[in-house]
């Protein structure tokens, strides 16, 4: 931030135009990352030798253009990449991310057997306490937050399954290279929700943030279950994309 000239006048621009200006160019290059925090009013009215009344308006500016977010209690904050979740091919949340350009990483919550509830039997199209692999991650995309995901998969479909390390290779590639479960189709379906504490604490954002509720079944060629998903995206990072097509009768 230091060294920018700043030319202090009387004219249009004013000042927090200027200010505002220079932030979005260092946004725009890169030197400013996503979620990186902006300086708070009282270091930017240092930095420049402004009222903080000036920087405030500077800050403002960035927030209504779209350039930054405010997070109450911890300052403002470069707005972070959004993240694209494609409805037309079955694929991975990290082939999802790689393909639009954005690093993708994991953090293993969980990984355990557990005995399926009514809920998670359901999702796989099976018994109540049949026993089933329960994956918990947090999902990144260059080192941000995006998605707590919930994976389930029947334990007897997949022997041994517990050692992998899912922080640092697929789960998809997983199941259809290790153990040749090619997968056919995927049902899907999106809810509108907001997260609870101990998940927005996961993801390092505030109690009863936005969020969409992403449920998918996954079926292999012989059309069995072979993995159930309780994805949590964060609202303003995830955007949805499908395409329709017209029926042959039209």
């Amino acid at each position: 931030m230091k060294g920018w000239i700043i030319i202090k006048n009387s004219y249009i621009p004013p000042l927090y135009i200027q200010i505002k200006d220079n932030l979005i160019g260092k946004i725009n290059s890169g030197e400013l990352a996503g979620g990186s925090q902006l300086p708070s009013e009282r270091e930017l009215s240092e930095i420049y030798d402004i009222s903080r009344m000036t920087a405030r308006n500077a800050l403002t500016q960035l927030v209504d253009l779209g350039y930054a977010y405010r997070v109450k209690g911890k300052g403002t904050f470069v707005r972070l990449p959004n993240f694209e979740r494609d409805f037309v091919k079955l694929s991975g949340f990290s082939q999802m991310l790689e393909s639009r350009g954005i690093k993708p990483s994991s953090k293993v919550v969980k990984f355990s057997i557990i005995e399926a509830d009514k809920k998670i039997a359901s999702l796989l199209e099976t018994a109540i306490g049949t026993k089933a692999y329960e994956i918990i991650r947090v999902r990144y995309g260059d080192s941000i937050p995006l998605a707590l995901e919930y994976s389930y998969l029947p334990v007897s479909l997949f022997d041994n399954l517990l050692q992998y390390d899912f922080e640092n290779i697929s789960l998809y590639e997983v199941i259809e290279n290790n153990y040749n479960h090619k997968l056919k189709f995927s049902k899907q379906w999106i809810k509108i929700t907001t997260l609870y504490k101990k998940e927005a604490k996961m993801l390092d954002v505030e109690e009863k943030t936005p969020a969409f509720l992403l449920e998918s079944i996954s079926y292999d060629l012989s059309e069995r279950v072979v993995e159930a998903t309780r994805s949590l995206n964060i609202g303003d990072r995830t955007t949805f994309y499908t395409e329709l097509w017209p029926s042959s009768g039209l």
